[in-house]
């Protein structure tokens, strides 16, 4: 019972650590395996497929074949593999997808079919040109997915633009089916041409419908006739008319409004010709609005069973804008303003991180300026005449800002709360900004793109603490690519005194101070009082104190203002006292003690009548101290430790017995108790043997 437990166990812990298992882990153990195809069962020829799977070699080399096609070659992520892939050029019908493992040569098949796709669309005029009415249009017919020893038809129609859209032309048109492509495809020229159905026409402005055989909707599409040349213009284009389908000799009216206000801003009169043709021409006038115009062709009857009517657009020309400081430097967020001085209409655009602003403008004379914070750094005038890219300099400065201590060493890391203000050049509002920021390792702050002639207050700060209060204005930046400034770091006076552990001055200390930010370095001695002046640049600082070499203490001292101050060093000057005992803890004169410690290398002692020696003027930290009787160096007991104050330290010589005023090896003392105990025995025996013997020679 025991043993299934622990198998039911063992299948539960490894079910648990196959589902937490990362999925590509997981299915890099199963193998090379294909386990998602999208779309899944079937696509159409030019249709891209996404396959994922796994393969046994990791990041390594796989092949997808589709059928007897190769279709991509990868390598696999781990031994994932995510690849997408065209569906070939193949008749219609049941294939194989293969994804081979190219190291290992190991395959896995997915099943999947090609199916037939239709497809029918017009051969269109390059952008913006576009069918105007009358137009032959040529429509490519195709299917692909074919069946072999097949004919194929296409039941091609045209739908008339509403709302004449119940009016359609059809005709059936056999496809040509190519052996090398297996594609079957036909072009029909509408309304004339292979398209000969009696009545079709593309006099109506408007969008015609197409189909591949329309009752089952095998494919649509769609085609826009207008009756100008193009969909879009720019100022100073003609815009060609052509519109068909009127009365002969009849007079019509052709108005363009602009949709946005639907002012009119062109009209005239004309006549259409013997066979029913307008034909007519209007430039973009000079002053022409961006955007969408309607034109629309009227007459009196309206006999025409479709309003002539459009849009065309005045698109403008893509215009970039890179804005640059005084320095030449890139400045994001410009908003640049173009007043186009033919219709006093603004157009705007704000910089990206490049500092390039794109706008869409006409052809004539701009008014370009550029606004940073809504203040004017720029005006210039500009003749657009088509898409183009130039540099508008704006009067924006760098503003260097150094801070350095009074012998001229640099600060780095000093931070820089920077405020200033100015006034908007449209509002003419007054206005605060406030920047952050940091010296770098050179003690250098750059901030880039500010305005000259203002005034900036400058708090430069370490550890929080702001140390230029009467050194922080700025006034008048110079119209430069860079102005300077210097701020100045205050030097601070520290008046300190080194003292020993009893509290006594300590002479010809070395102070070593290294300022923790910056790095800034600060030596001296003190004097014979332990006294020393330092003056130092503001800032915090890690001091040392030594004596003869011997670090004697280590802090952190903020000097922020003139301080006076004491340090301790408790390490120094200090009485060390060693009391040397035997086996039974009693105290053991005349014994040597040697103690070996920081600064004062070896010293020398005997331990007085009391079994005590004392060690003064001390330096602590690691010492050893060995104790041995005289002369007998060999046999010593040693001990080491860290001594940071007075202190009493205790060595037992445990293999040494005080008898009286001899010291006595333990081993030497039960030497001699055995053999006074084998004296005692035997002189007992002796005398026992002859008290039993004196009986026995009386009787005889």
């Amino acid at each position: 019972m025991k043993r299934k437990s622990t198998t039911v166990t063992l299948l539960m812990l490894l079910s648990v650590s196959f589902l937490v298992m990362p999925l590509s882990i997981v299915l890099g153990q199963l193998g090379v395996n294909i386990y998602l195809v999208n779309p899944e069962e079937e696509g159409v020829v030019g249709q891209t497929v996404n396959l994922q799977g796994t393969i046994d070699t990791t990041n390594g080399e796989y092949q997808i074949w589709f059928d007897k096609k190769l279709v991509a070659n990868h390598t696999s992520d781990g031994y994932y593999v995510n690849a997408n892939f065209t569906i070939p050029q193949l008749p219609g019908g049941d294939y194989t997808i293969t994804m081979r493992d190219a190291s290992k040569n190991i395959n896995a098949t997915y099943s999947f079919s090609i199916a037939q796709a239709y497809y029918i669309e017009a051969l269109m005029p390059s952008s913006p040109k576009q069918f105007q009415e009358g137009s032959d249009v040529v429509l490519n017919v195709k299917l692909t997915g074919l069946q072999p020893d097949t004919s194929y038809y296409a039941n091609v129609t045209v739908e008339l633009p509403t709302p004449l859209s119940n009016t359609s032309y059809s005709q059936l048109v056999e496809l040509i089916v190519s052996d090398q492509e297996a594609i079957a495809i036909a072009q029909v020229t509408y309304p004339s041409g292979t398209f000969q159905p009696e009545g079709s026409i593309t006099n109506y402005t408007g969008s015609y419908k197409v189909y591949f055989n329309k009752t089952q909707l095998l494919a649509e599409n769609h085609i826009f006739v207008g009756f100008t040349d193009l969909s879009e213009y720019h100022r100073g284009e003609a815009v060609m008319i052509r519109a068909i389908g009127y009365q002969p000799n009849e007079n019509a009216t052709i108005s363009v409004k602009y949709t946005k206000n639907t002012a009119i801003v062109h009209s005239e009169t004309t006549t259409a010709s013997s066979e029913g043709i307008i034909n007519s021409s209007w430039t973009v006038p000079s002053d022409a609005l961006i955007g969408d115009y309607n034109i629309t062709i009227t007459t009196e009857n309206m006999t025409k069973l479709i309003l002539d009517s459009q849009i065309f657009s005045v698109s403008g020309y893509t215009v970039k804008i890179r804005t640059l400081n005084l320095a030449g430097e890139p400045v994001p967020q410009i908003v640049v303003e173009a007043l186009d001085q033919a219709t006093n209409t603004i157009y705007n655009g704000t910089g990206t991180v490049d500092g390039i602003a794109s706008l869409n403008l006409e052809k004539g004379y701009h008014t370009i300026s550029a606004f940073w914070n809504d203040v004017e750094v720029s005006k210039v005038n500009f003749s657009i005449t088509g898409e183009s890219m130039f540099d508008l300099t704006c009067e924006l400065s760098n503003l260097k800002i150094s801070v350095q201590n009074e012998p001229g060493n640099l600060i780095p890391f000093a931070n820089l709360d920077i405020t200033y203000q100015y006034i908007t050049t449209k509002q003419g509002v007054s206005k605060t900004d406030h920047v952050s920021g940091q010296t770098d390792i050179s003690g250098t702050f750059i901030l880039k793109s500010i305005l000259p002639e203002i005034s900036c207050t400058i708090n430069a700060s370490l550890y929080g603490i702001v140390f230029n209060v009467g050194n922080n204005t700025v006034t008048g930046l110079m119209v430069q690519p860079v102005s300077e400034v210097m701020i100045l770091c205050p030097n601070r006076i520290l008046n300190l005194k080194i003292i020993d552990y009893n509290l006594a001055a300590i002479p010809n200390a070395r102070i070593e101070m290294f300022e923790v930010t910056s790095g800034l370095f600060h030596g001296t001695v003190t004097n014979t009082e332990g006294k020393v002046t330092v003056e130092v640049t503001f800032g915090k600082y890690q001091l040392r104190v030594y004596k003869d070499d011997v670090l004697l203490n280590e802090i952190l001292i903020e000097a922020y203002s003139d301080t006076e101050m004491d340090i301790r060093c408790s390490l120094y000057n200090i009485q060390v006292s060693v009391t040397v005992i035997d086996y039974f803890e009693h105290t053991i004169p005349n014994i040597n003690v040697m103690l070996n410690g920081p600064g004062i290398g070896t010293r020398y002692a005997t331990t007085h009548s009391n079994g005590t020696t004392t060690f003064s003027n001390i330096i602590g930290g690691n010492m050893q101290i060995i104790a041995y009787p005289e002369g007998m160096e060999g046999s010593f007991e040693a001990i080491s430790l860290r001594v940071e104050e007075p202190k009493e330290i205790q060595i037992k010589l445990a293999k040494y017995i005080l008898i009286g005023p001899f010291l006595i090896e333990n081993s030497a003392l039960a030497t001699l108790i055995v053999i006074l105990l084998a004296i005692i025995m035997f002189v007992s025996i002796e005398v026992y043997r002859k008290k039993q013997s004196k009986p026995a020679k009386s009787e005889s």
